[in-house]
């Protein structure tokens, strides 16, 4: 299957199980008032999400407060070099607008030729790079020099 039709797939259960929930809902609230459960004495959210707020409730509904927030965590950069002149990089800091795109260029500025990389919003942001490559001929980019870009690209000036 092609990713279009993995995110359809993936649509389309989310709205079926909308549906359930809705459909739970409106049986609650015709329940006979003598039952146990009563819809007063619950709380419902509406059922009507809009598409950028579900994910945040379907994670604080799983996971409610296990995850640690990255607003009060330091961002983190780690680089390793590999054969050759290969570097593979791991990046978590707090998601702000353009951040993606201003690591980036950071990268290609220190001449790093980005080859496999994964990229995660879920809970702050996460840039795994798996294989970036050296292009530039001549000296050798150091990694505490990638860490300090990285790091100044993600808005925390002169942490190391």
């Amino acid at each position: 299957m092609d990713r279009a039709s993995i995110l359809g797939d993936a649509i389309d259960y989310l709205k079926e199980l909308l549906q359930r929930i809705n459909d739970l809902h409106n049986e609650l609230e015709s329940t006979p008032p003598g039952s146990l459960l009563t819809p007063s004495s619950t709380s419902f959210q509406p059922l009507t999400p809009t598409l950028p707020t579900l994910p945040c409730r379907v994670k604080e509904e799983l996971y409610p407060g296990t995850l640690p927030s990255p607003k009060n965590q330091a961002a983190k950069v780690e680089v390793r070099v590999r054969e050759g002149r290969a570097v593979n990089i791991h990046m978590f800091c707090t998601r702000r607008p353009g951040l993606l795109l201003s690591t980036m260029r950071a990268l290609d500025n220190l001449g790093l030729d980005v080859q496999q990389a994964v990229i995660s919003c879920f809970n702050g942001f996460a840039l795994d790079v798996f294989k970036a490559e050296q292009c530039r001929e001549g000296q050798d980019v150091l990694p505490e020099q990638i860490k300090a870009v990285l790091l100044d690209s993600a808005g925390f000036h002169g942490m190391m």
